[in-house]
């Protein structure tokens, strides 16, 4: 080659670089460009994060302060699925720091040009305020129990996104992130067969070994899981993630078996096997999970795919009808499963409580408007079905002298005592000699100390109050002294029972949202801020009256509790604006290639899962997952674009 060729061989390379640079922020003399790999070791971190995170099930033990909360009891807790999944992640962002202070050494750091660094970074400054005015640091900072996805957690998620950005440049480094992601997928799916057909692969004795410690093994078979008889739930904790997270995976595989079968002989009949093989194992795992938050988002991103794919569908007919056989077979083969589920779903959307709880044992069960103790005036306060109902008890050295009843007009109320004569202590009902409070009654107890209760009883639920000299206490189950105040409560006033149970959530969570409308109260901290002590509202809504509510089962509220409303306004940014050029960049494309059928794919699977957040909640499980397609799509998105636009100047 002549020295006059090498110049201009020399300055071609300049000005594709110069031509590059307008792609990125900051470019360094050695950096790896958009299109040219940048090697799988670079990826490591990123194929960690969105493969192997998911995986951890493991056995610790920790302790936290939880002695302070009327609610809960003992310091100590063990953890399967979160603690292990948290330090994983922590480690894993801190690896990818490491990799982006080499690539600047080494003048091989880029970082390319996106708005979309502007939501994650106000996102994460709302993170890091609301951690530092939060008053349960200790909680905020790594998380709260059997959850631990705190302001460490969130932080590293947007470490990984922005490594995820940078970090796929090319076709190669698509296939490094989801082919792992693949092979995941397909080893979970397994488990969760394993589960369906009730040989949970866990409660074996390998499974058994590699969740516990070596010391409690001679133990195993003590251990209780709290999963029913063939409920999926893979490694990710809860039934609902398991088809939380596949509705961002089943659009990108079904997307690439499809793309397999309409290239015809060019691609091997190994991958449309395998392709069309994932696809069918992820839809049984989904269907399989029985929750209508995955079927839901799934419906989504169908949807959104016949919209941005019509010029295409009629050409598409043989795979897609290929595909949808596949769905059938596999959905006529588990109907037991996903039918009797989603019908529930339906009537839990479209009935009252009242339609809901007729013909079961809830059925004609009064409701209990609210309840109040005013301890200081030592007085008890309900509302049964719209009517007021008071309880003053008289109280001498710490004993019930005698107690008066009334009304919401103050109209002393009647009482009937079945045995009339013995005294007030006798531990005897006194029932309510009143229409309006029909199954209600009262009795005064007394423990071994001498120490009086006063137990007022609707429809067979008791509701015990402890006599103090200080005033009246609702006693839990705890055996500790809770006040019990008006719970505020915004919606779904007949509809408690609404999605298992989340409409009585929401409603309580909507009220604590008008305090975090800047900042949150930090980050994972939702289960302390939650009224607790709304016995009366659990039992409208069919709760434990003891369960604690430590997640609002939508993920956008419990960012709006923890990290607050800005931080979730950026965070809605950040999907709007992805999901806004995806669908510009993907209507009327060619998805002749790999690359293009993965980015349509991720886009879809993103959006599925966006709409399915509204009523799953955010975890260590799925959520690195989420991040690291998220990352990876909007990676793919500015090579896409950079294709697209170079077809147009050359054309």
């Amino acid at each position: 080659m002549s020295k006059k060729q090498n110049k201009q061989k020399a300055q071609d390379k300049q000005n594709e670089i110069i031509d590059k640079a307008t792609d990125f922020f900051w470019i360094m003399r050695r950096a790896v460009i958009i299109d040219k790999n940048m090697g799988i070791i670079q990826t490591l971190p990123l194929i960690f994060f969105a493969a192997v995170i998911i995986f951890l099930v493991r056995m610790v033990r920790y302790t936290r302060p939880m002695e302070q909360f009327y609610w809960s009891t003992g310091n100590t807790q063990p953890d399967f699925f979160s603690y292990g999944k948290m330090a994983a992640i922590l480690i894993c962002a801190a690896v990818a720091i490491m990799f982006l202070i080499y690539r600047a050494f080494t003048k091989t750091l880029a970082i390319k040009r996106t708005i979309l660094y502007v939501p994650m970074l106000v996102y994460s400054a709302f993170v890091i305020l609301s951690y530092a005015f939060s008053e349960y640091k200790d909680f905020s900072l790594l998380g709260f129990n059997e959850r631990f996805e705190g302001t460490l957690v969130l932080l590293s998620y947007m470490v990984m996104l922005f490594y995820a950005i940078n970090t796929v440049n090319s076709e190669k480094n698509v296939k490094y992130t989801i082919y792992p992601i693949a092979a995941s997928s397909f080893l979970l799916s397994l488990i969760g067969i394993s589960q369906a057909i009730g040989h949970d692969f866990f409660r074996t004795r390998l499974g058994g070994m590699l969740i516990l410690p070596k010391t409690y093994w001679d133990k195993m078979d003590k251990f209780v899981f709290k999963f029913g008889n063939n409920e999926i739930y893979q490694t990710v904790y809860n039934i609902n993630y398991v088809s939380f997270y596949l509705t961002l995976l089943l659009p990108v595989f079904g997307l690439l078996f499809l793309n397999s079968i309409i290239k015809g002989k060019q691609e091997k009949l190994s991958r449309k096997i395998i392709w069309g093989a994932l696809t069918a194992l992820l839809v049984f795992n989904l269907i399989g999970s029985s929750s209508a938050g995955g079927y839901l988002g799934v419906g989504i991103a169908v949807f959104a795919a016949i919209i941005v794919l019509y010029k295409k569908i009629l050409s598409w007919w043989k795979p897609i009808a290929v595909l949808a056989g596949i769905i059938l077979i596999v959905g006529g083969i588990t109907f037991d499963r996903w039918l009797p589920k989603l019908t529930r779903s339906v009537k839990g959307a479209l009935l009252t409580d009242s339609q809901l709880t007729a013909g079961t044992a809830f059925e004609g069960r009064r409701h209990i408007d609210y309840m109040e103790v005013i301890s200081k005036e030592n007085t008890i306060k309900l509302g049964i079905d719209g009517n007021g109902l008071t309880f003053i008890p008289q109280i001498k050295n710490g004993r019930i002298t005698g107690l008066s009843v009334l009304d919401a007009r103050s109209n002393l109320v009647a009482l009937k005592n079945p045995n009339e004569g013995q005294n007030i202590h006798s531990q005897n009902n006194y029932y309510l000699d009143d229409n309006r409070f029909k199954n209600c009654a009262f009795r005064i107890i007394q423990n071994n100390n001498g120490n009086d209760y006063l137990v007022v009883t609707t429809d067979n639920q008791d509701w015990i109050y402890h006599v103090t000299s200080d005033g009246l206490y609702y006693v839990n189950v705890f055996g500790k002294r809770t006040e019990i105040k008006k719970i505020d409560a915004i919606g779904f006033k007949n509809n408690q029972r609404f999605g298992s149970g989340r409409g009585y959530i929401w409603s309580r969570t909507i009220p604590m949202m008008k305090d975090t409308i800047l900042m949150g109260r930090g980050a994972d901290t939702f289960c302390i801020y939650f009224p607790q002590n709304d016995y009366a509202g659990k039992y409208n809504a069919g709760f434990n009256l003891n369960s604690i509510i430590d997640k609002p089962h939508n993920m956008y509220m419990l960012m709006s509790v923890g990290t607050g409303g800005i931080s979730l306004a950026a965070f809605l940014v950040l999907l709007a604006v992805y999901f806004a050029q995806s669908f510009n960049i993907y209507r009327g494309g060619k998805f002749d290639s790999f690359i293009e059928s993965v980015g349509l794919g991720i886009f879809l699977g993103i959006l599925g899962f966006a709409v399915s957040g509204l009523v799953n909640d955010s975890t260590v499980s799925v959520m690195p997952l989420f991040y690291a397609m998220l990352g990876t799509g909007i990676a793919i998105n500015i090579q896409v674009k950079n294709q697209n636009a170079y077809l147009k100047t050359s054309s």
